[in-house]
């Protein structure tokens, strides 16, 4: 009886549909909601808004990695813009390197090596290292990771494209195993090779350079061109462009920058098969990178709807989406994007650093 009497007297909210809903219980379902979720939820009435930001959890801002320059080869920084603060690592084993993507903490670096690659997973906030066994790429290819090395869900893609004889190789590789796994299609993409891929929903996206979009299903070992026409932007000559590709919550995004003229940005829209032209990023803030873009959301007001690249150390540099012009505090250059820079997010605990 008296816990009966102790529950009657909790606050109770009168939400949608005359439902009476205990606070702490609207909290504990708030709270394992996404990040997107969560900010949905949050529309509904002040009530809700409280309770969802009150289990609201935030992303941390991911950190930059660089080289050093003028300094010995191997030299990096790692940065946390937050603070700011910076940090100098020697890492031999990068140089000669490239960073081909970021995913949870690691990145998937290749060396050229001979007559094939040498690729392996690399954590910059730990010096941690897992070898690939070795494999072979063509000049238009594309590198991913799904999940870091220690999630069961991690998977390593190369995607190549070969014009003498028209193919698609697909190689996947899972942590402990010693051999790639080969999957050869007949290749159906017009143009030329591959630029980006993306993971959504546990499939891979490989973007062509002449913005087709072909899917990899790894349960089903399928290789399929979705039935979309790239927009005329994918098809525009610039020397000084770079094409990005991100992914968020099942949204793929793709993103143009030319020198210091604000980013276009599209979104696949998979109902209707087609790019949708966005001036903005519904409040999501990018931070971009050659080897992979990464995307956060809920930072403050000013922040949304910014694409930030990766330069060394100059983190004043932005693109304000939907706006007509730069916001920058460093002279203008063209050259954001190299293979040697990247966003990288850090561990949950680095107290260490």
């Amino acid at each position: 009886r008296n816990s009966i009497n102790h529950v009657s007297k909790k606050k109770c909210i009168k939400g949608l549909w005359n439902i009476n809903i205990p606070s702490e219980l609207l909290q504990e379902i708030l709270s394992r909601l996404s990040l997107k979720g969560n900010i949905q939820a949050s529309a509904v009435c002040k009530t809700w808004c409280e309770a969802a930001i009150s289990v609201r959890k935030l992303q941390p801002r991911p950190w930059l990695f660089y080289p050093l320059r003028g300094l010995e080869e191997g030299n990096y920084i790692l940065l946390d813009p937050s603070r700011p603060q910076a940090y100098k690592f020697s890492f031999p084993v990068l140089k000669g390197c490239v960073l081909s993507y970021s995913r949870d903490g690691w990145l998937l670096v290749k060396k050229t090596h001979a007559l094939s690659y040498l690729v392996f997973l690399f954590n910059p906030f730990t010096g941690n290292r897992i070898f690939l066994p070795k494999v072979s790429l063509t000049s238009g290819y594309c590198l991913a990771i799904s999940a870091a090395p220690t999630s069961s869900s991690c998977m390593v893609i190369s995607c190549n494209y070969t014009s003498i004889p028209s193919y698609i190789v697909i190689n996947t590789w899972r942590p402990g195993q010693t051999v790639w796994t080969t999957h050869q299609f007949k290749n159906q993409l017009p143009g030329g090779g591959l630029n980006n891929c993306v993971i959504s929903n546990g499939m891979f996206y490989c973007l062509s350079i002449c913005g087709y979009l072909g899917v990899f299903d790894p349960p089903r070992a399928t290789w399929n061109i979705l039935p979309l026409r790239p927009c005329l932007a994918f098809r525009q000559v610039d020397i000084t462009r770079r094409m990005l590709m991100t992914e968020h919550e099942g949204d793929i995004f793709v993103m143009f920058t030319s020198g210091n003229k604000s980013p276009s940005v599209f979104k696949l829209n998979l109902k209707r098969m087609a790019w949708e032209k966005k001036r903005e990023l519904g409040g999501l803030t990018v931070f971009a990178s050659q080897p992979s873009s990464l995307i956060r959301a809920s930072f403050s007001v000013k922040e949304r709807n910014r694409l930030y690249p990766s330069r060394n150390a100059h983190l004043g540099v932005y693109f304000s989406l939907g706006d007509d012009e730069k916001i920058s505090s460093c002279p203008s250059s063209s050259n954001y994007f190299s293979n040697r820079i990247a966003w990288v997010f850090p561990p949950q605990d680095n107290v260490s650093f």
